[in-house]
């Protein structure tokens, strides 16, 4: 009678595996999207949230590293370097808004109608924005973030990532973040 147990483990066909990969990675990325869409909100909805493909995310790299040599500065470089290597880059930006009515002050105008009002300046992001909606954007991003948390991936925020975004075209916002995350590089081990 021959033995139930087979002596030659399973081994899965390389591109079978990449392709499980890849619909795995695809669907983190639609999670963290809608858990940052479906975050608490002020009234109204003012953000706008895009995942990048593979195509998008080597252009956002791209674009950091030929800003690293226009602005002359490296961060935009080393930045450039961890959006190339991530398996996810979303972009969360905050829309064209009014603001939320509380005249509470926080944004710096006496009134949100003063706000409202206000001159448009754009010297990194469009502004001012009414501090409410920049909260939205904060929920969103930390709700992001905490969907990658629990996948166990290397995640991050790029300020630079965001306004390389911008200047690409890949997002129309007022202000705009990326959000990066990725399999963990490195593997921690219990020492003896």
């Amino acid at each position: 009678m021959g033995s139930l147990i087979s002596h030659h483990s399973y081994q899965p066909a390389v591109g079978k595996l990449e392709e499980k990969e890849m619909k795995v990675n695809q669907m983190i990325s639609e999670l963290m999207k809608i858990s940052a869409g479906g975050s608490p909100r002020s009234f109204g909805d003012h953000l706008e949230i895009v995942v990048l493909d593979e195509a998008e995310i080597e252009m956002l790299a791209e674009e950091m590293f030929q800003l690293s040599d226009e602005l002359n500065e490296e961060i935009y470089s080393e930045e450039g370097e961890d959006i190339e290597s991530s398996n996810h880059v979303i972009l969360i930006g905050l829309k064209d808004h009014t603001p939320l009515g509380m005249d509470c002050r926080a944004c710096g105008f006496d009134s949100c109608d003063d706000l409202a009002k206000a001159e448009e300046n754009e010297d990194i992001f469009q502004g001012p924005n009414c501090i409410f909606r920049l909260l939205d954007l904060g929920t969103a991003l930390g709700n992001a973030l905490n969907t990658a948390e629990m996948f166990k991936l290397d995640h991050d925020i790029s300020i630079r990532g965001g306004l390389a975004a911008k200047h690409l075209g890949l997002i129309d916002t007022r202000v705009c973040l990326a959000v990066k995350a990725s399999v963990a590089a490195e593997k921690y081990h219990y020492t003896p």
